[in-house]
């Protein structure tokens, strides 16, 4: 299983891939965060952090296959 580290550094990286690469999907990428962290009052694992690296990752690849 991936570092905390590693995760929460690929969160920050495809976070900042979205507010460069498609702006259009900030608001889709906020609902998520909001989502996550309503989740994680008491905290957070690396699953639950991998889950929201695979939603960020999720919200791009099915721009790309609309787009």
């Amino acid at each position: 299983m991936d570092s905390q580290n590693k995760l929460i550094n690929n969160i920050r990286l495809t976070t900042l891939e979205i507010h460069k690469e498609y702006p259009e999907l900030v608001n889709d990428m906020t609902e998520v965060s909001k989502t996550f962290l309503s989740d994680t009052k008491n905290g957070t694992n690396n699953k639950e952090l991998k889950a929201y690296l695979d939603s960020l990752n999720g919200i791009i690849k099915t721009y790309k296959e609309e787009h």
